[in-house]
């Protein structure tokens, strides 16, 4: 077969060899999809059901249409699969062995989707995955990962807000995430900490930069604005929500006005960001010489083989070691766990349940209840019991939370480390409304308890990697609370917490027996 001039075939011949060339990466994408698969369900899980994560089920497709954008100068390149990038799909098959042993789905989907630009880079080449690099990278985004900036996001809109609201000459008063004003108080709640804008935007801003910017320097500029512009956006959007809200007496942008008006500013800040893009981007695109470029002869199938069977090899071999691992975790349950509760506790019906103004969020758990202890103040403390039987479900997931988001947001994470006899973690919530809560949570395994959900997911994984099935439960007492008597309502649930403790814990360990 002669090579021939890009610009002299007609886009049906480009399309055609474009179409022998994707076959070999379809091999590879599909081979990768059989080996994750579990990893793969649980992201798209994710993608599907959270609002911050929406943008990554368009992210696989888009990659193809990348490559597709790059088909003249990827036909151009020869075909040479690089063996030595084994060294880096080892580590990842291997960070996803610990995240399958452990159900921690971070690492899964990190390994994941970390080692396919690489499988593809193998397959074809260093010169061919070159021409292809920013939709190789461009994968990346389907990681379900940035929920943990969460927190750092309200302190620095509550911080810059407040300093706005000084400079516009309004009275106003910060404690934590709470802003105070004459007229009202607000809460910088985990909604308005402006995680979607902050990522829809980077991921808008890269892929911008790779298809109108052309200047390296001028690309990381332009990355780097769209970091740094929806954090600063979002200040001025909690600022102006409150500004609204003085200036109306309460009667705008405090209410669903306030979602739309976050909606509606968040289509403006997109706006105003390609705006920005325009403006740095080049107004001609550098000259680009097509009568030089050449299709490369023979079949990409044939040369792409020994990268192929590699890859298959290396794919065959994590097939076989996540099998051995699902074999040391047991299949759902057909045992009937169910909790031994004692008289000093007493289970709520499903009726009075639906009544609860503060419900924990744990996905599928194998069984669950909700008790009530009576207390000495008007509020009594309900607690939760979720218990997870090992590979029944995921104790420690992103997805499980200790309250509804919509309704409730942390304010403080408060130190009991010095203070407490056993192992346990303590949060105040607030709900839009204002209104305070205390809980306080732990995990519970067949040996241990921990506070933290990092070191409850470290021992899940080791005792799974051992053979043993790793059980686990977690324990979650709430109680509300008054602002004027915080300080002392504090200590006695926390005394409170650590008279139950024993009795909890022990009931939540029974139910795996």
């Amino acid at each position: 077969m002669q090579e021939q001039a890009v610009a002299g075939n007609s886009d049906k011949e480009i399309n055609k060899a474009f179409t022998a060339v994707m076959v070999p990466v379809i091999l590879v994408l599909l081979g990768w999809a059989a080996v994750f698969h579990q990893g793969l369900v649980t992201a798209i899980t994710i993608w599907y059901n959270s609002d911050i994560f929406n943008h990554c089920l368009f992210v696989i497709p888009g990659t193809f249409f990348l490559i597709y954008l790059k088909r003249k100068a990827l036909l151009t390149q020869p075909i040479k699969p690089n063996y030595w990038l084994a060294i880096l799909v080892l580590p990842a098959i291997a960070l996803y062995a610990i995240g399958l042993a452990g159900e921690v789905q971070l690492f899964m989907h990190a390994a994941m989707f970390g080692v396919l630009p690489v499988l593809i880079w193998m397959v074809l080449g260093n010169k061919a995955a070159w021409q292809i690099l920013f939709p190789l990278v461009f994968i990346l985004f389907c990681i379900p990962v940035g929920e943990e900036l969460i927190p750092y996001l309200q302190q620095i809109a509550a911080r810059f807000s407040v300093d706005l609201l000084e400079l516009s000459g309004i009275p106003v008063f910060r404690s934590g995430l709470y802003i105070e004003i004459p007229k009202g108080r607000f809460l910088v709640a985990e909604a308005c900490s402006g995680i979607s804008f902050f990522i829809a935007s980077l991921v808008i801003g890269c892929l911008y930069a790779y298809l109108n910017i052309y200047s390296t320097k001028r690309r990381c500029v332009f990355v780097l604005l769209s970091v740094i512009f929806p954090v600063a956006a979002n200040i001025i959007r909690v600022y102006g929500i409150i500004l609204i809200a003085h200036l109306s007496d309460m009667q705008y942008a405090v209410g669903a006005d306030h979602l739309i008006y976050g909606w509606f500013f968040f289509a403006f800040v997109i706006v105003c960001l390609i705006g920005l893009g325009e403006l740095l981007r080049e107004k001609v695109p550098p000259q680009r010489n097509d009568t030089e470029l050449t299709i490369q002869p023979g079949s990409p199938v044939t040369a792409a083989r020994g990268g192929l069977i590699s890859v298959a090899v290396l794919l065959m071999a994590a097939a076989g070691w996540y099998q051995f691992i699902a074999s040391a975790i047991p299949d759902k349950q057909v045992q009937q766990f169910e909790f031994a509760n004692t008289p000093q506790t007493k289970p709520l019906s499903e009726d009075e349940v639906y009544w609860l103004v503060w419900k924990a969020k744990f996905r599928s758990p194998t069984v669950e209840q909700y008790l009530l202890l009576t207390t000495p103040y008007d509020s009594p403390i309900t607690v939760y019991q979720a218990f997870y039987a090992a590979g029944d479900g995921e104790l420690v997931s992103s997805l499980n939370r200790l309250y509804d988001q919509d309704s409730w947001t942390r304010v403080e994470l408060i130190d009991v480390s010095t203070s407490a006899e056993y192992p346990f973690a303590v949060e105040l919530l607030s709900s839009p409304a204002g209104n305070l809560r205390l809980i306080a949570s732990w995990y519970v395994l067949a040996e241990d308890t921990f506070a933290g959900k990092q070191q409850t997911k470290l021992q899940q994984i080791v005792t799974t990697l051992g053979g043993e099935p790793a059980h686990g439960a977690v324990v979650i007492m709430s109680m509300e609370v008054e602002r004027r008597f915080l300080q002392a309502q504090q200590q006695w649930f926390m005394d409170k917490v650590s008279q139950s403790y024993p009795e909890l814990t022990q009931q939540s360990r029974l139910a795996g027996n």
